[in-house]
């Protein structure tokens, strides 16, 4: 489903107040920069004791060096020091991990910290929304992994808590819609589009639905929405490539050329 956040920003503090501040945003920073004199800072950190603090700056440098084998050991080992510590920052830090494992490709890695994140560890909280966000991106991940009864589940729960929240009632719709359920994928997508009317995401959703119940005006109509409200954006580029796959059958109109193609989900 391809909706865990890409926008990752390697670059950013997960800690509010760490032991040493001046030195871990200064690392932080430098990871931005050149991440091989991060990852100099980050080692030589390392030896005066660094704590969580500096295993996240390493683990962002090496991300940003891409060496990602070794920045999901960093990212694992500074979850566990921020936890040991009681840390307010550890399920932000477990979240950032669970990102940073997706652009590794490694969704199991990802579940892993995401199930961290979930469990609450000692001086955490999650609000009903951060925990139904947190059980979305799993729920993406345990689709990666040919989970998706797992995967619903998550979603479900996550209705659930925070019912006002478009994300997973789209994310309902879209397994539901591969699982052939079209009924369940048409309800979960009303109250996605209640939500968020004009989202490109939805629209194009609405088009896949169209699609596979047959009705391929309907589709187009959805489709061109989405590719007019997301352009530039993979549901808007999805969009018009759904749209040029149609031309042959529904002539009547151009598609804007020179977008990107990309498969509808």
């Amino acid at each position: 489903m391809k909706f865990w956040p890409v926008l990752l920003l390697l670059a950013t503090p997960a800690y509010s107040a760490p032991s040493d501040p001046t030195r871990y945003a200064a690392c932080i920073a430098m990871a931005g920069k050149d991440p091989a004199r991060a990852l100099q800072m980050a080692y030589g950190w390392r030896l005066e004791g660094g704590g969580a603090a500096q295993r996240h700056c390493l683990a962002v440098a090496q991300m940003r060096a891409g060496h990602h084998d070794a920045a999901i050991k960093s990212y694992e080992a500074a979850g566990q020091a921020s936890e040991d510590a009681h840390d307010p920052q550890t399920v932000p830090l477990w979240r950032q991990a669970a990102d940073a494992a997706m652009i590794a490709r490694r969704p199991a890695d990802a579940q892993r910290f995401l199930t961290r994140a979930l469990t609450r560890p000692p001086g955490s909280s999650l609000s009903p929304r951060a925990e139904a966000d947190l059980l979305s991106f799993r729920a993406e991940v345990l689709v990666e992994l040919g989970k998706p009864a797992e995967a619903r589940a998550d979603l479900t729960r996550a209705t659930t808590l925070s019912p006002d929240f478009f994300t997973p009632w789209l994310l309902l719709a879209t397994l539901a819609r591969r699982d052939g359920d079209l009924p369940a994928a048409e309800a979960a997508l009303v109250q996605a589009a209640n939500l968020a009317p004009e989202s490109a995401d939805v629209e194009l959703e609405a088009g896949n639905i169209a699609a596979a119940k047959g009705d391929m005006a309907l589709a187009r109509k959805a489709w061109e929405a989405a590719a007019a409200d997301g352009a530039g954006t993979p549901a808007g580029d999805a969009a018009s490539a759904a749209l040029s796959r149609i031309l042959p059958v529904f002539p009547e109109k151009p598609v804007a050329e020179g977008l990107p193609p990309a498969t509808p989900r």
